[in-house]
């Protein structure tokens, strides 16, 4: 039996969303439930298995957290053509969500340093700023956290939110918003990161986490719907 050939249209990966995945264990968790539950179009490239960067950049990307530095061109050379995508997608104009990493690698693609932070791991109170964001960015709320870098601020960018600990946690640039948090977790994907975590840790930030996951996924539906609007607050 001859099978159909399915012709898709030149632009039509530009027009999908596409998600960059840095590792099996850093999934879009709740991001790809959103995107579900809205019947919105979406491809997950999965770098950590080979799958290759684009050289063009999509008109909305995503990218997500890693247990890698941005620093580790070597180790991940993936991140030498992942920055070369995102530096294109910023100044395109295209929409971008940055997560964790993802928010270093923007900083990181606009020529900014990645560098050693205060560790944060499991749930942190952090400062909205006076912005475009501040319905998503309130006064004071909790976020969840798992890094030990941070970064210096794109020249331009907005800072959004931020905390006495660790400065940069929510920017806006062009149309690229990047978050130091994980807006994305789940209660499986925070199980998996703390299992290699003393006793007494792991126990307060699973037991933190029952408590706090419903606003945080409030939180991460909101900002994906502002990020399918363009970023229209």
């Amino acid at each position: 039996m001859t099978r159909n050939l399915i012709i898709l249209p030149a632009n039509h990966f530009l027009k999908m969303i596409t998600i960059l995945q840095h590792g099996e264990h850093e999934p879009a968790g709740t991001i790809e439930n959103t995107l579900q539950g809205g019947d919105e179009p979406f491809r997950i490239l999965r770098l950590y298995e080979g799958d290759p960067v684009p050289n063009d950049p999509p008109e909305r990307l995503i990218i997500l957290g890693g247990q890698m530095s941005a620093n580790d061109e070597r180790e991940y050379p993936f991140l030498v053509q992942e920055k070369l995508l995102v530096r294109k997608a910023v100044a395109h104009g295209s929409v971008v969500l940055g997560i964790c990493l993802g928010a270093q690698m923007i900083a990181a693609a606009c020529g900014k340093t990645v560098y050693t932070s205060k560790k944060e791991l499991g749930w942190r109170m952090i400062t909205g700023c006076n912005s475009p964001g501040q319905r998503f960015f309130p006064g004071n709320f909790e976020v969840f956290h798992w890094h030990s870098e941070t970064f210096d601020l794109p020249e331009g960018a907005r800072l959004l939110a931020t905390a006495d600990a660790v400065k940069n946690q929510a920017f806006m640039l062009n149309n690229a918003l990047g978050v130091q948090f994980h807006p994305e977790v789940t209660e499986e994907i925070i199980a998996s990161w703390a299992k290699d975590l003393c006793a007494d840790e792991r126990a307060v930030i699973l037991n933190d986490s029952e408590e706090k996951l419903a606003e945080n996924r409030i939180l991460c539906d909101a900002i994906v719907r502002v990020f399918l609007a363009g970023w229209r607050w």
